[in-house]
């Protein structure tokens, strides 16, 4: 009998996910300099704790995601149920993610962690009115030209093909490259690894609009099979 390998389920639904600061580092293939040398944009922003320890150190980042229209304790209950769900989907593939002893995955603690981290900054931030947690979804973006150094789109376009068209990630695409000088986009496949079909066509169109595109080899934490992201720079 043939082995048809292990069954390997996508997400479902737009996940708010609790992607840890040391994730978006490798994913993004970011530096130092990357963090500090000028504002930052993280759209989708999620429940990760990313823009709170950039602020840390000492960098600046505004963070978006239709989600933050919710107060924080609408949000604290929002991520917990997507934790959830993330638990669920990873002890239901233990060929594809790593399990412990008692069926959990073994990356869930950094995104428990990272989540709690999160929910603390957010209420603060809603508490004092600092702005930095703003709702927002791509296409439309509420900022100026150039207003960012660098934009980061980490699991939302490519990784969701049934929810967004060709059309859709064209305009995401551009509309990131009007707000920051530099883009960087992770992964390049969906939720179950299958790599984005139109990419092809995609960099076409962005290229005959004077972007410069390349992809970066880098390291999935959280996924191991998510190991590339694209690099636009507007000429």
């Amino acid at each position: 009998m043939t082995s048809l390998g292990p069954v390997v389920h996508t997400i479902g639904g737009i996940l708010v996910s609790a992607r840890p600061f040391a994730d978006y580092q490798a994913q993004f293939a970011l530096t130092g300099h990357d963090l500090t040398a000028g504002p930052l944009l993280d759209c989708p922003g999620g429940a990760s704790d990313f823009g709170a320890t950039v602020r840390e150190r000492g960098g600046q980042v505004i963070s978006v995601d239709p989600c933050y229209v919710l107060p924080a304790a609408d949000m604290t209950v929002r991520v917990a149920a997507e934790l959830e769900r993330v638990a669920a989907w990873t002890s239901a593939q233990p060929d594809r993610f790593p399990l412990d002893s008692r069926g959990s995955w073994t990356h869930a603690p950094a995104w428990q962690a990272t989540a709690a981290g999160f929910l603390s900054d957010y209420a603060a931030d809603r508490a004092l009115g600092k702005g930095c947690y703003l709702p927002a979804a791509l296409p439309r973006l509420p900022f100026a030209d150039g207003t960012f150094r660098l934009a980061l789109s980490g699991f939302l376009l490519f990784t969701y093909p049934d929810h967004f068209d060709l059309a859709f990630h064209v305009r995401a695409a551009e509309e990131l490259l009007r707000v920051a000088h530099e883009v960087r986009l992770h992964p390049l496949n969906d939720s179950g690894g299958i790599p984005y079909p139109h990419l092809d066509v995609l960099l076409t169109r962005l290229r005959a609009r004077g972007i410069t595109c390349d992809v970066l080899e880098v390291t999935g934490r959280s996924d191991a099979r998510d190991t590339r992201t694209l690099r636009l720079k507007r000429r």
